[in-house]
């Protein structure tokens, strides 16, 4: 979409001459891996379904009759954000209470827990996040069933398990995780769905159709990421299922991009941060059809008023009246589930940012692929 209003307020950060590294970068003349893996999420979430699905429900079954009285979920990074959508599933759908494990506490101030009866999940793409496997160690001595949902058979953290969700995104090269972050919260979905989760297994299979109606966006969004080339910082706002999005969308512009930027609740926002709004500070509002919308409207006009630099993100056209740019998505996907197709377009963002940033978003300085902490 063009610009309402003018052009981003971020090409005027060219005219004052800043001196930046990314200048000094010449883009890309290949297709990155990021890219690529992106494009495989489709095929990857499909084997996922077909040979993880059945297992998962019949080990889980006990718990239809005699659900636990707490999921503890546990995850570093791009994992901890699947696990926070795995917290809103599984107390929204499930009515379970979900409790976000703190990892020091089983690294640095080891203690010992109550967890007899628990479902306690670790996160993990490489299998081999020290302080996740040594949460789901601590929590198995503790009396809980253990699950791990990783990419790696044969990991610490799968042999650590009672039962493993692989993945099945074979190998990942970019740096970044892409196709196995959207295989995580697709992995969350089926776990929701076999504790008795009000989601239809329809709902599960259609989830790759629904992804590549996301990747069909890709065109619209490489044409929107020139006005934030020179964005030094910027916001990303969503609320329920989608602040799990927000803050991997986040995470994912600071490490490819080198901006500057903070995944949180919408709600939150309202509290203080939107006074760090200033000209050069662009906010991406990501919102789904479904009990949210209302708010993320009200925010978006509030935003507009306030003459904000808003893009939105949305499968409902209103709200991106209220906007500078839009991605209207066009899924018909409940809001419970929209995280998985937001996520990707939130993806696309990014490694598209940065190549136009002229930074290979397969390698960002600094990073390795599998980090470990205790």
């Amino acid at each position: 979409m063009r610009p309402r209003g003018g052009n981003a307020r971020y090409i005027m950060a060219k005219q004052q001459k800043r001196k930046t590294t990314l200048h000094a970068q010449p883009l890309l003349r290949r297709r990155p891996m990021m890219l690529k893996e992106i494009h495989e999420a489709p095929e990857r979430v499909k084997t996922l379904i077909a040979r993880e699905f059945a297992p998962l429900c019949a080990v889980l079954e006990s718990f239809k009759q005699m659900p636990p009285p707490l999921i503890l979920v546990a995850g570093r990074g791009t994992s901890d954000n699947a696990a926070t959508y795995g917290r809103y599933l599984f107390e929204h759908f499930n009515g379970i209470p979900v409790s976000g494990a703190a990892l020091s506490l089983f690294t640095l101030y080891p203690t010992s827990m109550q967890l007899k009866g628990a479902l306690a999940i670790g996160v993990s793409q490489s299998g081999e996040s020290s302080d996740v496997v040594e949460a789901i160690r601590a929590a198995k001595r503790a009396g809980a069933f253990t699950l791990a949902v990783t990419n790696t058979a044969g990991s610490s953290l799968d042999r650590s398990a009672d039962h493993t969700v692989l993945l099945h995104a074979r190998k990942e090269r970019a740096v970044a995780a892409t196709k196995t972050y959207v295989a995580e919260l697709l992995a969350m979905v089926m776990i929701c769905r076999a504790l008795g989760g009000a989601i239809e297994e329809k709902e599960i299979e259609a989830i790759p159709g629904v992804i590549r109606k996301a990747i069909a966006c890709e065109d619209e969004i490489a044409g929107l990421v020139p006005f934030y080339r020179y964005a030094p910082r910027c916001l990303c706002l969503g609320r329920g299922f989608n602040y799990a999005t927000v803050r991997e969308v986040a995470l994912k512009l600071m490490e490819t991009c080198y901006v500057g930027s903070s995944g949180m609740s919408a709600a939150d926002f309202l509290h203080g941060p939107i006074a760090f709004v200033e000209e050069h500070t662009p906010v991406l509002l990501f919102a789904a059809r479904g009990p949210t919308y209302g708010f993320m409207l009200d925010l978006a006009k509030k935003l507009k008023g306030q003459n904000v630099d808003v893009l939105g993100i949305s499968n409902d056209e209103e709200i991106l009246a209220h906007c500078r740019l839009g991605i209207n998505c066009g899924i018909d996907i409940r809001e419970g589930l929209s995280p998985i197709p937001f996520a990707t377009l939130g993806q696309l963002f990014a490694c598209h940012l940065a190549l136009t940033r002229g930074i290979n978003p397969d390698t960002p300085r600094r990073l390795r692929k599998i980090t470990r902490t205790l």
